[in-house]
């Protein structure tokens, strides 16, 4: 019975790998991400941010740098050295109260923000886009700020993960 459920662990294994799944984690390379093997250089050069707040341009810069260095994706560089542009762009940013109480206390509101990222490089100018994507929230204890920094998290991890899916 061992030897069977043995033989079984293998040939699974190596059916799954012809159908073309590999195992993540084994190795640093990030061949699948759209910036190449890591040793790139990129860097911002457009946020393009609708919202009243003065932080926002300075939060999502914050959570790009982190994102890319965490990933191991690429290196930064000023945009006249960069193999790689990215500009960010929010067509939508909403921020409003839903639900107030009859002396007009906000008792529920909501968040929406809407961000589309395009990466350039600069060297054959190939485009990538996320195409549009959106998160929305609706909170009653938490406060604006601490929602609008949540859903901006959110997006950009999204953008992060398409960015390295190759399918």
């Amino acid at each position: 019975m061992k030897k069977f459920l043995q033989f079984f662990l293998i040939s699974s294994l190596l059916f799954i790998s012809s159908c073309g799944y590999k195992i993540q984690g084994l190795s640093n390379q990030h061949t699948g991400s759209i910036l190449g093997d890591g040793n790139k250089t990129v860097a911002i050069t457009k946020i393009d941010d609708p919202s009243l707040y003065p932080w926002v341009n300075y939060y999502v810069t914050n959570l790009f740098h982190t994102e890319m260095n965490m990933r191991k994706l690429a290196k930064w560089a000023s945009k006249d050295k960069a193999d790689y542009v990215i500009e960010v762009i929010m067509p939508r940013f909403e921020a409003r109260s839903f639900l107030n109480d009859e002396s007009d206390k906000t008792l529920l509101s909501t968040i929406y923000i809407q961000m589309e990222v395009t990466v350039k490089n600069t060297k054959t100018n190939e485009v990538w886009s996320s195409g549009l994507l959106s998160a929305s929230e609706y909170f009653d204890v938490m406060s604006e700020e601490n929602a609008v920094r949540e859903n901006l998290s959110e997006l950009i991890y999204n953008v992060f993960n398409a960015m390295e899916n190759n399918f």
